[in-house]
């Protein structure tokens, strides 16, 4: 007989592919790790499982699944067929669980998982099974409650399966009311582990609580999905040494603060493009006393909008004395009249607030030591990273720079500076004129158009501090076309910066906005701290009005920053993970869900504990499955394709598993892949597999193949790790499984004739007789049943 089979091999053992039937994929794959994994291999392929059989359970198939996957073993080993058809394996796991019948797609690891069950109860060495109940620690040393758990798991589950296949883990619950903690110890089959989500990398820009040091930018990997502000301050404390209640995180969109985010708030919306600040606060237990928080904007003294055409009409500049006249709130727009700028009001009123420049920021103060000079030093230190500054030297008798278009206005002097001629030039938006009271008597004509009162107002070219100190609800004006000058387009002789500046001439101005975003200019009050609640802000007003005296020229400029060295790699890291990750994941404490709430023993009701995962004992042959589909209502939401990178050689899990200390370190080889292509609809599976050494997982006696269906081709060992592994198989280094003995006879069934005992496999009752197999002698220990195909060697067979 060995002579007619090597005269039929067609191919090398193992490399016989497996046809698909109808998308059975799923199970091919399976089926081809499953053959290679050498303990169960050997086990069937030499019929030790022949005295293993449990006929009577009634959980199991009465032995006709292992004989067909005994069956279907040997036809993947005797090299006779390049592909084998495992149509009566498939209809024997069908005939136990429905959801398999037919030929729709599904999940590998639920098939695997079904068929190591159905192998485990057809090979179950107890009878009967005692009943048992869940053993708690009640305080008891883990060690004893451990031992206790797995052997009354042997009593009613002990077959080569479990020997081969199954280990044992923690699970710890912990009442979040009462903290009450309950341990005990369950098996398990297989590892699912979760996966990180997807990633994405968020610049973050860092800024300490003393401007003296540069700000630092960060990349932060965080979850695409379901991330939080607490993920990115976690990060950064690690980092920067720093406690994240002590950090303060906000995005900036134009210039000005979009949004401060809580830890618990939701970054799903922001994307890498987006700029995010990170801020170190002083916390009250360092000052030990009150800190008071600001942000702080800046913006220029006079925009740097010019302004040629009437937003309303579109009507050009003709002459000078028809000249445009601007928006009072924010400088921004020109306007030919009242009526003009009352007909492009609606339009204009959401984009109508000042021009803000650089980066806004917080700061930080012990109230006792905010003065007017702690203050102006912290905000003049932040500003300079994200501002251009050029002061010009101050020039006796020159009150301004000279107009160079013929758009702007005549230069003004001093005494019309200040005595505000210009105020026929000023319009103040339509809704603040609204609400502006008339006075009994008064003409009824709105301010902005009354006569002036000789008062301090702004001048032609920008906003004096007397009038920038009442809010925006006052007015000012700028020539049509006239521009502020950048520094590099500073008049000649103006472009290297003053050695001695005049300390009595701030650069900047600081402005007080309250709630209702009225502003009002800071005075500086010598050493006495400056008055100003949580509800405010700042605004830091350059002074670029060229028409004064004294003045700077102020621009927006990519902030200075210096690069974290670590973060070089975090772009290339997103998206890749490592299954130490995914072990981290499995292992970390996690609150249950409502509809998963535990009933705490002691509270006497469902609480939503917090409960932990911890290994236990770890099997000879490990399976990892990597948690790559989410779920919502049985259907698969979605799938992740990011690459786990796990070892091929020399698995290590001792920081991992906390039990088992005496024994030897729980090394693993991988041995198997079961990889999925494709969707969350649907896919096609393939499967990487060698055959290891009986005495050695690190060598192997048939090296890699790729088995896709009934195709098997050779693969080198680094192609095994890619992005759509899904189910993994790692053999443990030196711990082979002892089989039992060979056995021509069921110790289970020792009166039993060897027909009779075909007969119980196939569920027959004691009357029933069998019949002789209609094609060639079955082997003894197989014959043929009366009613349906006998679960034998022979007529389990198929060609190609």
């Amino acid at each position: 007989e060995e002579e007619e089979e090597e005269e039929k091999k067609v191919c090398l053992p193992g490399f016989t592919g497996l046809v698909n039937l109808g998308n059975t994929c799923f199970m091919n794959s399976v089926i081809q790790s499953l053959s290679n994994t050498r303990e169960l291999r050997d086990f069937f392929h030499d019929r030790s499982f022949e005295a293993e059989i449990n006929y009577n359970n009634p959980l199991g198939t009465g032995g006709r699944l292992a004989i067909g996957f005994a069956v279907l073993l040997r036809a993947l080993w005797k090299g006779t067929h390049h592909a084998f058809q495992p149509s009566k394996l498939k209809a024997i796991v069908a005939s136990k669980a429905s959801q398999f019948t037919g030929y729709a797609q599904h999940d590998a690891q639920e098939f695997m998982a079904f068929l190591l069950d159905g192998l485990h109860e057809d090979l179950n060495r107890i009878q009967n099974k005692p009943y048992t109940e869940t053993v708690d620690s009640d305080g008891r040393p883990d060690e004893v409650v451990a031992e206790e758990a797995w052997q009354r798991h042997k009593m009613r589950n002990d077959s080569f399966i479990v020997d081969l296949f199954q280990g044992q883990y923690k699970s710890k619950l912990v009442c979040p009311v009462c903290a009450k903690v309950s341990i005990t110890f369950a098996p398990f089959l297989y590892l699912p582990v979760p996966l990180p989500q997807k990633q994405k990398v968020l610049p973050v820009f860092y800024f300490a609580r003393e401007p003296h040091s540069k700000p630092i930018k960060f990349l932060v990997s965080i979850s695409k999905e379901n991330s939080s502000a607490s993920e990115v301050l976690d990060s950064l404390s690690q980092s920067v040494h720093v406690k994240p209640e002590n950090l303060r995180l906000a995005e900036v969109i134009k210039n000005r603060f979009h949004r401060v985010f809580l830890p618990s708030h939701s970054l799903d919306t922001v994307s890498p493009s987006d700029t995010l600040l990170c801020f170190e606060l002083l916390s009250p237990e360092l000052a030990k006393e009150r800190v008071v928080v600001l942000e702080v904007q800046q913006r220029p003294q006079v925009p740097s909008v010019p302004i040629s055409k009437c937003a309303a009409c579109q009507r050009k500049q003709q002459s000078e004395d028809e000249k445009l006249k601007r928006c009072t709130r924010c400088y921004r727009v020109g306007y030919c009249n009242q009526l003009c700028q009352k007909t492009h009001w609606p339009d204009h009123k959401g984009l109508c607030r000042p021009e803000n420049i650089g980066y806004p920021f917080l700061v930080s103060v012990p109230a006792s030591r905010l003065t007017y000079a702690r203050l102006a030093q912290l905000l003049e230190g932040y500003a300079r990273y994200s501002v251009s500054v050029f002061q010009p030297p101050f020039q006796p008798g020159r009150m301004a720079l000279e107009s160079q278009g013929p758009s702007c206005t005549t230069l003004l002097s001093t005494s019309s500076l200040e005595a505000g001629d210009s105020e026929r030039d000023l319009i103040q938006p339509p809704e603040l004129q609204l609400v502006t009271p008339v006075a009994e008597g008064d003409t009824g004509v709105p301010r902005a158009w009354a006569a002036p009162d000789r008062g301090p107002v702004p001048s032609t070219s920008g906003i004096s501090s007397e009038v920038l100190a009442s809010g925006p609800v006052e007015v000012g004006s700028l020539p049509a076309g006239e521009r502020v000058s950048r520094p590099e387009a500073a008049v000649p002789g103006y472009q290297h910066p003053s050695e001695a500046t005049n300390a009595h001439t701030p650069q900047f101005f600081i402005y007080k906005i309250d709630a209702s975003n009225r502003e009002q200019r800071l005075e500086d009050k010598g050493d006495s701290p400056l008055e100003l609640g949580e509800d405010c802000s700042l605004a830091l007003v350059w002074r670029n009005n060229e028409r004064l005296q004294e003045f700077v020229l102020v621009a927006s400029k990519e902030l200075e920053c210096a690069e974290d060295p670590g973060s070089a790699g975090e772009a290339a890291r997103a998206g890749h993970f490592t299954l130490d990750q995914c072990l981290n994941l499995f292992t970390r404490p996690e609150v249950l869900a409502p509809e998963e709430a535990w009933y705490c023993p002691q509270c006497k009701q469902h609480r939503e504990a917090s409960k932990q995962l911890l290994l236990w004992r770890l099997p000879n042959v490990l399976i990892v499955q990597l948690k790559r589909f989410s779920f919502r209502s049985f259907i698969w939401r979605d799938k992740i394709n990011d690459l786990v990178e796990f070892p091929v050689r020399n698995l290590d899990l001792s920081k991992f598993c906390i039990g088992q200390k005496e024994e030897q370190l729980p090394s693993y080889d991988l041995y198997a892949v079961i990889n999925h292509y494709g969707g969350m609809i649907g896919g096609h599976y393939t499967a990487c597999a060698r055959l290891p050494n009986d005495r050695s997982s690190q060598r192997s006696d048939v090296g890699w193949r790729l088995f896709d269906d009934s195709t098997v081709t050779t693969v080198d060992e680094s192609q095994v790790v890619t992005r759509y592994a899904y189910v993994l198989f790692y053999r443990r280094r030196n711990s082979p499984v002892e089989r039992p003995p060979r056995a021509g006879h069921s110790e289970h069934h020792p009166d039993l004739s060897p027909a009779a005992e075909a007969a119980a496999s196939q569920g027959l009752g004691p009357g029933q007789a069998p019949e002789v197999a209609p094609t060639r002698t079955a082997p003894e220990r197989f014959a043929p049943s009366v009613d349906r195909p006998a679960p034998t060697y022979s007529n389990m067979e198929e060609v190609d």
